[in-house]
């Protein structure tokens, strides 16, 4: 029994030994197969990390090529921030990928055709970049459209493609490695193994799901942050977001900028820091918004003024806690809104002035006319005379009067002419002398071939006169008056800051003094009118607001530039004209009296029945109407009349001008005179039009010399003969007849103008409206010497419509007239005008179809 317990216990001993060796060696396998599994393990997790890296930097190679192309899109510089993170991503991707890949050959080859070929792909980003930065835009583009830039990426991405794959067939190669290790181990080794080997392949399984969603979470997350970051960066204020801890976590350049704070170099900023006195700008903003309050009510919003500059501070509430804020610099802003409600007066101080001005004028006019009358019939009476001279003086002084409110209301009627200003200034200097005493010097500098400008000269002269005497009445104890004229070049930089100055050529009147000068809050009001420095009954305060009202009326600029103790400096900013300066000849224009048939249209009665009474003294045979409605019917039964003598604003449905047409269609080569004390915008530029104008009020002889003088430039106008068929060509023009013109216009008042201007050319006119009903009239009479057509007519273009007509018509001129530049269609008897023309371009028409046609 003993030996035989001894026997067992040897087997036992000698089993457990044996268990003990095979638990042992199974350990042992276990152990060995365990780290063998280990280590092909972490080949297998390098495998995964460098397939990771592989792609990561294929996407950050794609990042920098986004950044370009977003920068050669919008030309912004923030648009390469996408383009320079990835610079720095790939150097560092490619650093861990050449480690990773170190002792594989075949890895290592492959690699190094990668880091070439990405190598490559940033020299041709880096040479686009700098392309845009030192050739512009289109350098870049004509770099980009090569199609290098996009034949690398598709060969950075195939040779990640075959790395990639590389590394899978070598991953593949450690699994089946794997495997084999755990296959040859023991039962408890296989179950260890196995069961490690099982943990493994799920724990693996993990960190790959894992690593797969967290990288998808970090792009999405690098989406919205690049997002977020790019709206913030559109907005040209400053705006930032605090959270619930009081920290900054978003923000734009502008707050960057604002805050004095460097993003990168400095962590971002706190509310505390904000409110500190190490940032005063963000301080003086922020502080009136309480953003430390615990609760808030909702957004809230403050005007706030630091700096020189206005801002409105808006604050938006975050449910979680915190704010949104936004700095909005609104100085320009109200500075609109200032020059809006500046004009918004002007213009009604303009419309109040008008009508007075109107009436007032008419009420002058009965006043000068009768004393004329009086001044006739006094004869010898020196009494009576004496008094008809006083009175009208003081016409005279009331019509000044109504000429600064015109003036500065930007509505006297004015003569722009190309004037030479140095000669002008030369000129007026001797008066200057006279006017300003022995107490003031007179100092005249002209520039070295001053231009000319488009100007009202007498306007002009009034106005440096009044600079003049305002200048004088500012050196009480005597100085010097200086006046400049040079040439000036107004920029765009300058019209910015002006919104009512148009960049371009000006010639520059400069008048100055040696005087007290003016603080800025009078120089601010110094064109306002009636305001004046002056004690009482010793200005009327209309002095500079009519120099201000003729030069902004003339299309200048002018400016205000005093000091303290340094004088004042007014700038007259001229526009320059490339018109040759015509001399006016001297001589009398011709005699008072006339026998002349004239109609006067004037709705004041007693200004009417003084001017009857004037021009029948003088010998004329005179009818009057009351308005353009009763003149337009006496036209009608009888339109032989000399000269129409027509005030503008008047009741009725005719306008003045539409009277005047009338009557020169009723009666060819009648003479038209105008007349108003208020004509803003309802007079045409009669340098165009060909209605010559007398201002209210008038003196008689003032009178008496433009209606000779306009009855002597009368045209006469021959009389149409008879059309010729349209059957065959177009007979040559004699030189006795008139031509004929065929017109076509859909603008009715442009039409009627157009026809106007034409018969007072010596033409016979037709007109129409479309270019069907101009080719219905072509083929019913024919016989016309020249088709004049606009190019935007309803239904069949005016192109279309030259075009059929030189296939039907060969013969027969066509003028094509546009007001959006030159049309593409060219060609034999075709002439373009641009719109608006004078009668100058349509008479260089009509003797250019006379000789297309001899």
């Amino acid at each position: 029994m003993p030996s035989l317990l001894r026997s067992a216990r040897s087997t036992g001993v000698i089993a457990g030994i044996t268990l003990a060796v095979l638990i042992a060696t199974g350990l042992m396998l276990a152990l060995t197969h365990s780290k063998s599994a280990a280590r092909q393990q972490r080949l297998v997790v390098a495998n995964y990390e460098t397939m990771a890296l592989m792609r990561e930097t294929v996407i950050a190679v794609q990042d920098a090529e986004i950044g370009l192309r977003g920068f050669l899109l919008t030309g912004d510089a923030t648009s390469l921030e996408p383009y320079e993170r990835a610079r720095l991503r790939i150097e560092s991707s490619l650093r861990q990928l050449e480690a990773a890949v170190e002792g594989d050959s075949d890895t290592t080859r492959q690699f190094q055709e990668f880091r070439d070929v990405t190598a490559q792909k940033f020299d041709q980003l880096n040479a686009t970049v700098g392309a845009y930065q030192l050739n512009g835009r289109e350098a870049a583009l004509a770099l980009d459209r090569t199609g290098a830039g996009r034949a690398m990426l598709s060969q950075v991405r195939l040779l990640a493609d075959a790395f990639v794959e590389g590394q899978r067939l070598l991953l593949a190669r450690r699994l089946t490695a794997l495997r084999s290790e755990q296959e040859q181990a023991d039962t408890a080794g296989l179950l260890v193994m196995g069961g490690a080997f099982v943990c493994l392949i799920v724990g693996i399984s993990i960190i790959v799901r894992s690593a797969g969603r967290l990288e998808l979470s970090q792009h999405a997350l690098a989406g919205r942050s690049r997002l977020l970051q790019a709206t913030l960066e559109s907005l040209r204020d400053p705006i930032f977001v605090i959270d619930g801890e009081r920290s900054v976590v978003a923000w734009n350049e502008a707050f960057a900028r604002l805050a004095q704070w460097e993003p990168g170099k400095q962590a971002p900023p706190t509310l505390d820091q904000l409110l500190s006195d190490r940032s005063p700008a963000t301080r003086a903003l922020l502080q009136p918004l309480d953003l430390g309050a615990t609760s808030s009510t909702g957004p809230a919003v403050v005007r706030v003024a630091h700096d020189g500059r206005d801002y409105e501070i808006y604050r938006g509430e975050m449910s979680g806690g915190g704010a949104v804020v936004r700095c909005v610099d609104i100085t320009e802003k109200l500075h609109d809104e200032a020059a809006l409600r500046q004009g918004q007066k002007m213009e009604a101080t303009g419309q109040l002035t008008g009508g007075m001005a109107h009436d007032f004028n008419n009420i002058l006019q009965v006043i000068r006319a009768n004393l004329d009358l009086l001044k006739n019939e006094a004869g010898d009476n020196a009494a009576m005379l004496s008094r008809v001279q006083s009175a009208t003086a003081a016409a005279d002084r009331g019509a000044r009067l109504t000429q600064q409110l015109l003036a500065f209301a930007r509505r006297q009627p004015l003569t722009p002419q190309p004037t030479n200003i140095a000669r002008l200034v030369r000129d007026l200097a001797d008066l200057m002398r006279h006017s300003l005493g022995e107490r003031i010097a007179i100092e005249l500098k002209i520039a070295e071939n001053p231009w000319n400008a488009k100007i009202d000269a007498g306007q002009l002269e009034n106005a440096i006169l009044n600079l003049s005497l305002n200048a004088r009445d500012a050196m009480p104890d005597g100085g010097t008056v200086r006046v400049e004229v040079s040439n000036a070049i107004l920029d765009r930089r300058y019209a910015a800051l002006h919104p009512e100055v148009s960049p371009g050529p000006y010639v520059l009147v400069d008048v100055g003094d040696t005087g007290t000068g003016m603080p800025p809050e009078i120089a601010a009001q110094a064109f306002d009118p009636f305001f004046t420095t002056k004690g009482d009954g010793k200005g009327t305060g209309l002095g500079l607001s009519m120099v201000y009202g003729f030069v902004r009326q003339s299309n200048g600029h002018i400016r205000i530039d005093s000091a303290i103790g340094q004088g004042t400096s007014i700038k007259l900013y001229l526009p320059r004209t490339e018109d040759p300066v015509v001399e006016e000849a001297g001589g009398p224009v011709g005699a008072v009296s006339g026998s002349e048939r004239i109609l006067v249209v004037e709705d004041s009665e007693d200004v009417r029945r003084a001017v009857v009474d004037m021009l029948t003294g003088w010998g004329y045979r005179v009818e009057a109407a009351e308005d353009p409605d009763v003149a337009a019917a006496i036209l009608e039964k009888d339109a032989a009349f000399d000269l129409l003598f027509t005030d503008i604003v008047m009741p009725g449905t005719l306008t003045a001008v539409e009277l005047a047409q009338l009557a020169q269609r009723l009666r060819p080569g009648i003479a038209v005179l105008l007349t108003s004390g208020f004509a803003r915008g309802l007079i045409p530029d009669h340098t165009r039009s060909g209605y010559p104008m007398i201002a209210k009020p008038y003196s008689s002889e003032a009178l008496s010399a433009k209606l000779r003088s306009v009855l002597a430039n009368r045209r006469p106008v021959a009389a149409p003969l008879p059309a010729a068929s349209s059957e065959g060509p177009v007979p040559p023009l004699a030189e006795d007849r008139a031509r004929r013109v065929l017109l076509v216009e859909d603008e009715v008042l442009l039409r009627m103008s157009t026809t106007d201007m034409l018969e007072r050319l010596g033409c016979s006119v037709s007109s129409v409206g479309s270019g069907e009903a101009a080719l219905e009239l072509l083929g019913r009479e024919g016989g016309y010497d020249l088709l004049v057509t606009d190019v935007g007519l309803p239904g069949m273009s005016g192109e279309e419509l030259a075009v059929k007509v030189r296939q039907l018509y060969p013969s027969l001129p066509v003028v094509i007239a546009s007001g959006y530049g030159r049309p593409g269609l060219q060609g034999e008897g075709m002439l373009f005008i641009s719109k608006p023309y004078s009668s100058i371009d349509l008479q260089q028409a009509l003797d250019h179809s006379v000789r297309k046609m001899a």
